[in-house]
């Protein structure tokens, strides 16, 4: 019987600590470490930036329209996994590039205070291939909805 209590008592608690773990935000209230990138140029001056959470979620900015959208729940490990790739990236000990063209693309971390934008899209000065290539691979997870 008491067993069976203790049993309880330690499911419900790994239930709630489960629940915790598993918070989602909203357009509104977002964490301070982001993952953000995009594009943005050309005749129309759109701009659209993409905000990647270690939970997975993502979501798009318009600037056009000034709306904000969760795009798509995309797996927690996903999320984990393209975080560290921006992590083993440094990007916010690198310094400023912003080199943008008509058409551009950038990518962004922000960790609390601390915020680091890298543009790219001027021939002139190409960015480092590892970033575009970060770049490409969250590109993807906007493809689908």
């Amino acid at each position: 019987m008491k067993n069976a209590q203790l049993l309880s008592t330690f499911l419900a608690l790994a239930a709630m600590a489960a629940a915790q773990c598993s918070s989602s935000y909203t357009a509104e209230r977002l964490p301070t470490q982001q993952l953000r990138f995009g594009s943005g140029g050309g005749f129309s001056g759109e701009v659209v930036t993409w905000t990647l959470l270690h939970n997975g979620q993502l979501f798009r900015h318009s600037r056009l329209d000034n709306t904000t959208i969760e795009w798509k729940q995309h797996s927690r490990r996903q999320g984990r996994v393209l975080f560290r790739e921006a992590e083993t990236l440094q990007l916010l000990d690198r310094p400023p590039f912003l080199h943008p063209g008509n058409m551009y693309r950038f990518l962004e971390w922000t960790d609390g205070t601390r915020v680091q934008r890298i543009t790219w899209g001027s021939r002139e000065h190409p960015v480092d291939s590892a970033i575009e290539a970060l770049h490409e691979r969250l590109m993807t997870l906007t493809r689908e909805r």
